[in-house]
């Protein structure tokens, strides 16, 4: 009952661990709510700013989208203007000319004017350079007379300002719908640009304002590797193409994280494009719920220490020197449960010093009956020999012992002769008292050495002879035969009238590279031979590890 005393211990320890754990669950009960609404009204603190930039940049798009109209709307007007005189405009070539210089002059955001005939011809023109050039075979012409209103080109490069440039298009057609002219707008993207400017540079936003497939226009603050060039597989490029309006936390055109808030200019595939960097608006924040939870956790983890050093004197303490006394009790390094002075566990005490009264009593006989199974595990129950389990054990380790020495090793194995026939001529009970008989006569031989007997499985028997030769080996299988022949068990079925068996012999010094199954099988070679020779007989194996028909026996 010690033994069961021990095994209770490692339940105690956990139910330990389970009432520190429950002790450090109340704690948690009052602490941890505290912290977690702590943290959720900051999270939601942070949900309420991003909300608040949220609108706040919706406020500036469309700030910067009224601004950017307006210099839009008057390059519109112009070129409505333009083309509803372009037939007559072009019919006084030099006034038409200096009309739209002054235009180009006086007119913010627009940068140059210029009229084309149905062919392609420039008739009249702002800049010189203009003058004469024929753009039929430009994409933005044919689609500007394909078109049945105004007509916004994409981002492209100009051969003849060598700038790129954006045209605002439309065609004067007849009544019949045959085109007139066709009258073009060049936007100032510098001054566009400037508008950005002044929408952005207050708020430390950025603008953006993006043509079709991505080609940023215009933006603030400039930056050469955004600025005219397309970005049609950009992710805000995907964001701002997809809606009309809308606000997106996406990378932007220059690699970083902004909040954007986008609007498209009605009647143009333009969009003007607010961001405001997501980490200059959110790392306040973010550390103040950080400076806080570290706060808030360092306090818990303080109260934490103390609730649990204070738990570990009060509560745990007692039980653990408790539990060590009763462990004692039940190693058998004491014989009672001493009292730790606490009042609620006296009871308990009382209740283990009884149990380990009674424990003492049941382990002195539970320790005789450990050694009478013990000695039952290891002999065979009919003979009273060792079995064959204690025969394999002491065998691996007389041959490590013999390896190790350089000693011989001899293996006596012996077999009844013609047993199932002396069962069946007189009965199993006869068969068994036979085997006892067997069994005495080799303890007999044996008296007075060290050797091993064992019965090896039925009617076979194995002597195990440590420090023996084979001529030692074969002598004693001689003596135990002769004593069988002297005891004359009759058997009715047997030749001889009487019973007998046949031995085999077999000796090595083991080596390493030598295996004790070796040994065995030389061992029951020889008895083959023995019995294959006539029986009651005694055979050696002369060969080392030789075995069957290959060995040689004397």
């Amino acid at each position: 009952m010690v033994e069961r005393s021990g095994e209770e211990a490692p339940v105690a320890s956990r139910r330990l661990s389970s009432l520190r754990l429950r002790i450090l669950f109340l704690i948690c009960l009052v602490a941890v709510p505290l912290s977690i609404e702590r943290i959720m009204a900051l999270l939601a603190d942070r949900q309420d700013q991003i909300q608040s930039i949220k609108d706040d940049v919706r406020d500036l798009v469309r700030r910067a989208t009224l601004a950017q109209l307006e210099g839009l709307t008057r390059a519109r007007t112009v070129l409505d203007v333009v083309s509803r005189q372009a037939e007559s405009l072009l019919e006084d070539p030099d006034t038409c000319i200096r009309f739209v210089t002054r235009l180009a002059d006086q007119v913010a955001g627009i940068q140059g004017v210029f009229i084309a005939t149905p062919e392609g011809d420039v008739k009249c023109a702002h800049a010189p350079l203009v003058m004469g050039v024929n753009i039929a075979d430009r994409p933005f012409f044919r689609q500007a007379l394909a078109a049945e209103d105004m007509f916004m080109t994409d981002l492209f490069f100009s051969p003849i300002s060598g700038r790129n440039s954006v045209f605002l298009l439309r065609t004067e057609r007849a009544p019949s719908g045959k085109p007139l002219a066709v009258a073009g707008i060049i936007l100032d993207l510098q001054w566009l640009s400037r508008i950005a400017a002044g929408s952005a540079v207050e708020s430390g936003a950025v603008v953006d304002v993006a043509g079709e497939g991505g080609a940023v226009l215009v933006r603030y603050p400039t930056l050469a590797d955004v600025v005219e060039h397309r970005f049609p597989d950009h992710p805000l490029t995907r964001h701002i193409m997809a809606a009309e309006e809308g606000v997106v936390a996406t990378i932007g055109y220059d690699g970083k994280e902004r909040i954007f808030a986008f609007n498209r200019f009605e009647g143009l595939d333009l969009r003007v494009v607010v961001g405001i960097d997501t980490a200059k608006v959110l790392t306040p924040i973010d550390a103040k719920i950080q400076t806080t939870a570290i706060a808030y956790f360092a306090a818990l983890g303080c109260f934490l220490l103390v609730s649990w050093f204070a738990a570990e004197r009060i509560v745990i303490t007692p039980i653990a020197r408790l539990t060590r006394s009763v462990a004692a009790v039940g190693r058998g390094e004491a014989d009672h449960v001493k009292d730790n002075n606490v009042a609620e566990f006296a009871p308990l005490v009382r209740a283990f010093n009884e149990m380990a009264r009674r424990l003492s009593q049941r382990n002195s006989e539970l320790r005789t009956m450990n050694g009478r199974l013990a000695s039952l595990a290891r002999t065979d129950g009919l003979t009273g020999l060792a079995n064959r389990r204690t025969f394999d054990v002491q065998f691996s380790q007389d041959w490590v012992r013999a390896r190790g020495d350089g000693a011989p090793l001899t293996l006596v194995m012996l077999d009844v002769d013609h047993f199932k026939a002396f069962n069946d001529a007189r009965g199993h009970l006869s068969g068994d008292e036979a085997l006892r008989g067997v069994a005495r006569m080799l303890s007999a031989a044996a008296t007075g050495t060290t050797h091993l007997v064992a019965r090896y499985g039925g009617e076979e028997f194995i002597v195990l002879m440590s420090g023996v030769d084979l001529a030692a080996g074969r002598a004693f299988a001689e003596d135990v035969r002769r004593l069988l022949s002297e005891v004359a068990i009759a058997h009715p079925a047997s030749p001889r009238r009487r019973l007998t068996a046949s031995f085999g012999v077999a000796s090595a010094i083991p080596t390493l590279d030598d295996s004790p199954d070796t040994l065995v099988a030389a061992a029951d070679a020889a008895l083959y031979e023995a019995k294959r020779s006539g029986r009651d007989r005694v055979v050696a194996n002369t060969d080392r590890f030789a075995g069957g028909a290959n060995g040689t026996f004397a």
